[in-house]
């Protein structure tokens, strides 16, 4: 059963080879394992041997819950922490939303494109003049000031 928890990506990096009195340690939890193997990867760069656990049983529930977490040495456990507090901070330092560089060709398209979204405010104005004419005329009609013979509908 233990040999279930721990994803096997058969690769140089996985746990196979520790000795039994190796500690294995959550460094850190996860929604997304998207994001778990981003963190996994820039600890690898580093060399620090890790491994992501419960990915699969996790992406198979409905209820959102961190189970997705990183797996580490105990003997990396410092420099591994400091590698994850770098990229915290950097995950905060980047704004939300799409960006990117702008050209003036891009900024004439979107001018344009916003013209369009307003649309024909003339013709905004004549549906609600039409519309108050109807409700003033249906007053009207209900006061009895207006002779239904001229009504044609």
């Amino acid at each position: 059963m233990e040999d279930e928890i721990v994803d096997d990506f058969n690769g140089p990096d996985d746990f196979e080879g520790f000795d039994q009195k190796t500690r294995i340690l959550v460094l850190k939890q996860f929604f997304f394992e998207s994001e778990a193997h981003i963190y996994a990867a820039r600890l690898r760069e580093a060399g620090i041997r890790c491994e992501i656990a419960s990915a699969t049983i996790q992406t198979m529930l409905p209820v959102e819950q961190a189970g997705i977490k990183l797996l580490i040495r105990e003997s990396d456990l410092e420099e591994a922490t400091q590698i994850v507090a770098v990229m915290d901070r950097q995950k905060e330092m980047v704004p939300e939303g799409p960006f990117h560089d702008i050209d003036k060709e891009e900024i004439v398209y979107m001018q344009e494109v916003e013209k369009d979204k307003k649309g024909n405010r003339n013709l905004l104005w004549i549906a609600l003049f039409i519309l108050v004419i109807l409700i003033l005329r249906a007053f009207l009609r209900g006061a009895g000031l207006i002779d239904s013979r001229w009504d044609f509908f």
